[in-house]
């Protein structure tokens, strides 16, 4: 089995969760990882297992030959990184959100086309058995016309948004907030799962926890928002409701989805149930594919994600042996489509109107 080579930028979730994903998956092999911040080098060492480690990332790209890097940087370093990798001929996997605004991520789809090489977007969500399932319930009609689509995600993260220093994440000038890390999550899903793009929405985006002060007396003041509350409108006239919400203790479910139709009614727990019901009887849960559980060797961090990861991983390298992609990846084209999303999402709330993309 082909092994393809990958070079990680990114000691956070790059080292924590990318590297040893990747390597316990037999299709790719990590060579070298690069600190950003120019980190503790035995510490990005422990943290991914991998012992070949830059401090500066442009050195890893000129030194080593590989054959796709994977950009899990701030995401305010993401084009600039994006660009240098297809200058030397490299597939790219970046996470999300794809850039700051849609200027960047047209100038790294032109980059990707004119490099001819591969462009993903690190939605591993996608591949956990009850979102494939959802995808497929919608698309083989059973629901009818969808109406409306309620969308909420609630983690009890007030107490550590007050006691913790946000880095990068708080500032909106980097592509912080919880709209980037959660929001591009939720709304590429909707727009994958109803083959349709946003149309119009009307946003609030506020900040809770504006300061933390930390024991020496640093004041970190915060730009981005640490919740969201967006009404909208697809392009196929399904309006959509779509929140996050910091809470104090943990809600019935951390996600919710629910679908509306006029032939049923869809509803998906904590990615982990999906519940169906046709006309107006009770809902029913459908059976989904077994979950795949990671190797007990793996750490603890990356074992949480194994489940739509290591299938994502899966799907990539396919499409990496055969050139034709997955249908269930996200492309650079759909984090496009996601960034639109977001910058009329950050203009609405600017702004206090309703926006039209």
């Amino acid at each position: 089995m082909k092994k393809f080579k990958a070079g990680i930028i990114g000691t956070g979730f790059g080292a924590k969760v990318h590297a040893p994903m990747m390597n316990f998956h037999d299709g790719f092999k990590v060579t070298a990882i690069a600190s950003v911040s120019r980190g503790n080098v035995e510490n990005v060492r422990n943290t991914s297992g991998i012992d070949n480690v830059y401090t500066d990332w442009r050195l890893m790209l000129e030194k080593e030959e590989l054959d796709l890097v994977v950009v899990a940087s701030a995401v305010h370093l993401h084009k600039e990184m994006v660009l240098a990798a297809y200058e030397k001929g490299l597939h790219v996997v970046c996470e999300k959100p794809m850039g700051l605004d849609v200027s960047e991520t047209e100038e790294m789809i032109s980059a990707k086309n004119q490099a001819n090489k591969l462009g993903i977007i690190n939605h591993e969500f996608r591949f956990l058995p009850a979102r494939t399932k959802v995808k497929e319930i919608l698309d083989s009609g059973s629901l009818g016309k969808v109406l409306h689509v309620r969308y909420l995600a609630a983690f009890p993260n007030y107490a550590y948004l007050s006691s913790n220093p946000r880095g990068w994440l708080a500032k909106a000038e980097t592509g912080g907030g919880m709209l980037g890390a959660i929001g591009s999550h939720m709304s590429d899903s909707l727009q994958w799962w109803l083959d349709s793009h946003f149309h119009e929405v009307f946003a609030n985006l506020p900040i809770h926890v504006p300061t933390y002060t930390s024991g020496d007396g640093t004041v970190e003041i915060r730009t981005a928002d640490d919740a969201f509350q967006v009404i909208g409108k697809l392009d196929n006239g399904v309006t959509v409701t779509l929140e996050f919400v910091s809470g104090v203790r943990q809600t019935a479910n951390s996600w919710r989805l629910e679908v509306f139709g006029t032939e049923g009614t869809m509803v998906m727990l904590d990615d982990s149930q999906v519940l169906l019901s046709s006309g107006d009887a009770p809902l029913e849960a459908v059976e989904l594919v077994p979950d795949i559980t990671a190797p007990a060797e793996m750490p603890a961090v990356a074992a949480r994600y194994y489940n739509g990861f290591n299938r994502s991983l899966d799907a990539l390298y396919e499409t990496l042996v055969t050139g034709v992609k997955h249908p269930n990846l996200a492309n650079f084209e759909n984090g496009h489509e996601t960034q639109r999303v977001l910058d009329a999402i950050r203009l609405s709330s600017r702004e206090g109107r309703k926006v039209s993309l």
